[in-house]
């Protein structure tokens, strides 16, 4: 309660002043009729009786008395924060020695605003625990200063202000203010010197790279109480380095910039290093992990044709105009066998170049393609060889076309290459390689299933528009498909004792992918279309999804890992997912999965998978002992043969985010309370008290009144008696 109070007449009605002034009225007649008579200080004697008596009578007609007015003030929360977070317990005077110091310097002043707020003291978390302000205890592995915030928001609407005791390092949001706190914070700068220590402050990477494109990593790197001077940053993958840059710390703060490119696809973990400094409190944040997605920013294709064909030149058109695709064609013109009637040197035509494209620059292509290419006269079959390497180990995509110079035609049976070809070449009747005809080629359900042959989610449009297609005509004589490959269209008008002719088949081959297509006449689904003013979307679809079947789009992948979002952590039980399709793009259902947990260092951390509905596996959970880059990596099996495999890059960082980063973050601070209102407080300054002591008194609101009668009315009647006898006494005897 806080009293206001004033002065007031009880009895000032119209009747009783009337009566008052009537009073008056006699009282100075007599004294004008009577005072005269006397001298000296008589006179004054009965001047003073007579006002005396006279205020009096006032006072006791009147009845003054004093009002005062009942304020109250609403209590409402007060909440003082405290960042529990092991980083406030660093260094030799370390932020917690500074906030339990401020407690106590201030703990009078804080027992005064409960007047006027019920004051709490929260830790951090959501909801944030109570704390009692004698027995705050610093470690916490996060710090989580924004949601703790937002809790106590959600708590109490009501809250009139928060108090906070912190360093400034939210490690959940770095950098990053709540937005529409419904009240104004306080933030403390706690007393203290923090420990010396240098540490990768962030580090900002594009959202994808490419694949043999230069890639640009910016790295920020904060010093406190680290003299200025070079160090050296360095970024590896798997071990090995990749680039690094000496900078020079100056102002306690460096910033550089590391190229890489990229010489592979994934999704790929990397690891920044800086060089360590003599005196740092620790060496643990003198390193970072991030996950970058490296994938194609074109896919480069390797065309190599044996004659200019209508499918070649339809084919080529196609890839030319995709904007995805980087096309380097090989057109054969002109035969060894050819006749010439010139001179060779005189022959505007360049050598088949098979050293520099099956020796040298094949690594660079991500698919190859034999278009009716007989290989003998200008491929030796050592670079054959090359070329089942670069399919088996390298992952790349190859595809051969029909024609009469294609599969068993073209020499094919009994070279390098047959043993990665989806198809069997043997058993071919002479005169019956290449079949002619037309026909209308059927898909398979595999092939209704498959990537490649999906052009319309809905099964039954996706149906439509392959029967509406124009027939093809000619196709090349194979036997079957091999053990794992997949058919996916067939030619019904032909025949063998295995079943229809498979038209397009598809295999995984080791690492790779390989494709064919035992026909030259693709090229019909665009021209007739085209000429009666029809879209060639079959044509152009088929090729775009081929081409990203054979370089392992993600999408199109038979066995896929997942790890949980957020951060891994050292310690802390991982748990990975897969999904398992079977060569149909169905789900493998009693899939074989084996897979391996693997750091930079080469340990091991086996998986064990269990199948939790059909195509979807879980491993075991594993804890990774310790922060690092680890691989996941898997293969999984159906019947005995080999589905596919991936490989995943894990950051797996340290078990906590404490303690990371170092010293008070003043700009975080600033930025907190500006943005609700507050202002960053000086441990000595009491000012934050003053302005809580403000905001109580602007809620102040009158609850009622009290009327205290200053003086009894009886001795007042009683005092007024006695003065007019004593007046009317002295006036009998001096007059």
């Amino acid at each position: 309660m806080s009293p206001a109070a004033g002065w007031v007449w009880k009895a000032a009605s119209a009747g009783w002043l009337l009566a008052l002034a009537v009073v008056v009225a006699a009282a100075l007649a007599a004294w004008v009729t009577t005072s005269g008579r006397a001298r000296g200080w008589r006179r004054w004697v009965l001047v003073a009786v007579r006002l005396a008596a006279l205020a009096a009578v006032a006072l006791a007609v009147l009845r003054p008395a004093r009002e005062v007015a009942l304020t109250r003030v609403r209590p409402v929360p007060l909440a003082v924060v405290v960042d529990t977070s092991r980083s406030m317990s660093l260094g030799k005077e370390p932020p917690a020695e500074g906030v339990r110091a401020w407690v106590g310097r201030w703990e009078g002043r804080l027992e005064a605003l409960g007047r006027a707020y019920h004051v709490r003291f929260f830790g951090l978390g959501d909801p944030p625990p109570v704390l009692s302000p004698g027995e705050v205890r610093f470690g916490r592995d996060t710090t989580p200063l924004g949601r703790t915030l937002e809790a106590v928001a959600r708590a109490s609407m009501d809250t009139a202000a928060v108090i906070l005791l912190s360093d400034g390092r939210d490690t959940e949001r770095p950098g990053r203010v709540p937005n529409g706190l419904p009240f104004p914070v306080y933030p403390v700068v706690p007393a203290g010197t923090a420990a010396a220590d240098l540490w990768v402050d962030a580090v900002d990477v594009p959202p994808v790279a490419f694949i043999r494109t230069p890639t640009e990593v910016r790295v920020r790197l904060v010093a406190h109480g680290i003299p200025d001077g070079p160090v050296t940053v360095t970024l590896s993958e798997n071990g090995s380095p990749l680039a690094a840059e000496q900078v020079r710390l100056e102002s306690g703060a460096a910033e550089v910039v590391l190229s890489f490119t990229p010489r592979r696809t994934g999704r790929r973990a990397y690891r920044v290093d800086v060089s360590a400094v003599a005196g740092e409190e620790t060496v643990r944040n003198n390193r970072a992990f991030f996950r970058l997605n490296v994938i194609r920013d074109k896919t480069r294709v390797l065309l190599v044709a044996g004659t200019p064909t209508w499918d070649v030149r339809f084919l080529r058109r196609r890839l030319r105009q995709d904007p995805g695709v980087d096309l380097i064609t090989f057109l054969i013109l002109r035969t060894p066998r050819d006749l010439a009637l010139v001179p060779q040197e005189e022959l505007s035509l360049i050598p088949f170049p098979t050293r520099e494209l099956f020796g040298q620059e094949l690594p660079s292509f991500d698919a190859v393609i034999f278009a009716n290419f007989d290989y003998a006269p200008y491929v030796p079959r050592r670079y054959l060889e090359n070329l089942v390497r670069y399919v088996r180990g390298d992952g790349g995509g190859f595809a051969m076309l029909g024609g009469d110079r294609s599969f068993g035609l073209g020499g094919y049976r009994g070279s390098p290459l047959e043993a990665i070809l989806p198809v069997d070449l043997s058993g071919m009747v002479p005169g019956q390689a290449f079949l002619p005809g037309r026909f209308r080629p059927r898909l398979t359900p595999a092939g209704e299933a498959h990537p490649l042959m999906r052009w319309s989610p809905d099964p039954a449009e996706n149906r439509r528009l392959w029967e509406s297609l124009p027939p093809l005509e000619g196709m090349n004589w194979v036997l079957r498909p091999r053990p794992g490959a997949v058919v996916l269209a067939e030619n019904p008008e032909r025949r063998n004792e295995y079943g229809p002719l498979p038209l397009v088949v598809a295999a995984e081959v080791g690492a790779g992918r390989v494709l064919t297509i035992g026909t030259d006449s693709l090229w019909r689904w665009t021209l007739p279309r085209v000429g009666a003013g029809e879209d060639e979307g079959a044509y152009r679809d088929f090729w775009t999804r081929a081409l990203r079947w054979l370089v392992h789009d993600p999408d199109t992948e038979l066995v896929r890992l997942a790890v949980p979002a957020g951060p891994v952590r050292a310690g802390a039980a991982l748990e990975l997912k897969a999904r398992v399709l079977d060569p149909s793009y169905r789900p493998a259902t009693g899939a074989e999965v084996l897979g391996r947990l693997r750091d930079e260092a080469g340990a091991e951390l086996p998986l064990s998978w269990a199948e939790t509905a059909p195509g979807e596996y879980a491993a075991r959970p594993v804890v990774p002992p310790r922060s690092g880059v680890w691989t996941a990596e898997i293969e999984a099996r159906l019947g005995g043969a080999v589905l596919g495999w991936d490989r995943l890059g894990i950051p797996v960082e340290e078990p906590s985010p404490e303690p990371l980063r170092v010293g008070v973050d003043r700009a975080y601070l600033e930025a907190l309370a500006r943005a609700t209102g507050g202002r960053v407080v000086d441990p000595r300054d009491d000012g934050v008290f003053r302005d809580l002591e403000d905001q109580a008194r602007r809620r102040t609101e009158v609850v009622g009144r009290r009327v205290d009668e200053v003086w009894a009315r009886w001795p007042l009647w009683a005092l007024t008696v006695a003065l007019m006898v004593l007046d009317w006494g002295l006036r009998r005897l001096w007059t």
